[in-house]
């Protein structure tokens, strides 16, 4: 019987589903080589930093130590304007809600030698509208370190050239002699001292070596022991002043009057120096101090008028000083003033002598 060289339709349906069936595998491959969820709801972030350290697609996103998501895509986020990277990762949805501003997002290794992961600390709120823009914490790599410590030891290679050389403090230390001359004499002289107090020499040998310092000390302490206990004890004025609260109170109501009396004070001055009142015009204004002024000066110099006319009416010039000095003036004033009232008297008896009264 002759074989047919016909593909029949069977063998095709046979081999369009083992194709099928072997591209579903390697997609289930793929999907669970990137560590995605299946059948779970994802949302996306974007996170920016410095420097990603090594991090590479496909590389888990940890919260909390939860594994939640992974890294699809790396790429410089804007090369024209700054060198920033950005990370944009997939993430569980409900995880995405603990992811915060105030979450710390850094890069860590599993291990010394680990991949690289996204490490998230939960924030501190939950999110009913996540985030989707985030920051990344710059990360230390073992480079700054070494650049750091190269720094350090270049520093401290300074400061022993420096001291070998003799500069500073310390070089002067490591390179004077006459430093160390002189600590062995110090210390030869304080074995001396040590050695002297020890054979109770000197004041600090018998302090050291003599008890009645010490007894004498006690003496003092006990004396001054029972001095506070009878003044705990009497009813004393020290025992007062420190147990009594009426001298307290007394001094705090002597305190406020004080300063009520500093206030009436205040007060007091405040009236007297204002202008509104006759002392306060008295004291400040100055136009009333000129016109006093002035009326002194006029006041003595009518003093000085009057002692000049009195020195002259007392020298017989002018009409007074002749009415006092002058005795024939006076005689002749005294005869008229006689004779005016000699006639006076003679009208009073004779009037008709005077007088003529006539009707025709």
């Amino acid at each position: 019987m002759e074989r047919s060289n016909q593909i029949g339709w069977a063998q095709v349906r046979a081999g369009i589903f083992i194709l099928i069936t072997l591209l579903l595998l390697a997609g289930a491959i793929l999907l669970m080589g990137q560590k995605t969820k299946l059948f779970v709801s994802t949302s996306t972030i974007r996170i920016t930093m410095q420097n990603v350290v090594g991090l590479k697609e496909g590389a888990p996103v940890w919260l909390a130590g939860v594994d939640v998501g992974v890294v699809k895509q790396i790429r410089f986020e804007n090369p024209r304007n700054s060198n920033e990277v950005l990370i944009v990762a997939e993430v569980d949805s409900q995880a995405h809600k603990k992811i915060g501003p105030d979450s710390l997002i850094t890069i860590k290794t599993r291990g010394l030698m680990g991949e690289k992961y996204v490490d998230i600390l939960p924030s501190a709120s939950y999110h009913d509208q996540p985030v989707t823009q985030l920051n990344g914490k710059p990360v230390h790599t073992i480079d700054d370190v070494a650049q750091k410590a190269g720094v350090t030891f270049d520093k401290l290679n300074s400061i022993v050239d420096s001291v070998q050389s003799g500069k500073g403090t310390l070089g002067l230390l490591a390179t004077d002699t006459k430093l160390y001359i002189n600590a062995v004499q110090l210390s030869n002289e304080l074995n001396i001292l040590a050695g002297n107090i020890n054979r109770g020499q000197g004041t600090l040998g018998r302090l050291a070596r003599s008890g009645e310092p010490y007894d004498k000390l006690m003496q003092i302490l006990s004396r001054a022991d029972k001095t506070l206990h009878d003044i705990q004890a009497a009813d004393g004025s020290l025992n007062r002043l420190i147990y009594d609260k009426t001298l307290y109170t007394r001094l705090v109501a002597l305190a406020e009057k004080s300063n009520q009396a500093a206030d009436d004070v205040r007060e007091l001055n405040r009236k007297l120096t204002s202008r509104d009142n006759t002392l306060g015009m008295l004291l400040n204004d100055k136009e009333l101090y000129d016109k006093g002024l002035s009326l002194i000066s006029r006041a003595d110099n009518s003093m000085k008028d009057l002692e000049t006319l009195t020195a002259r009416i007392k020298s017989g010039q002018g009409t007074a000083g002749k009415l006092i000095s002058e005795k024939e003036l006076y005689e002749k004033l005294n005869q008229t003033v006689e004779s005016l009232d000699a006639l006076v008297s003679d009208i009073k008896k004779n009037p008709g002598r005077y007088v003529k009264f006539s009707l025709f």
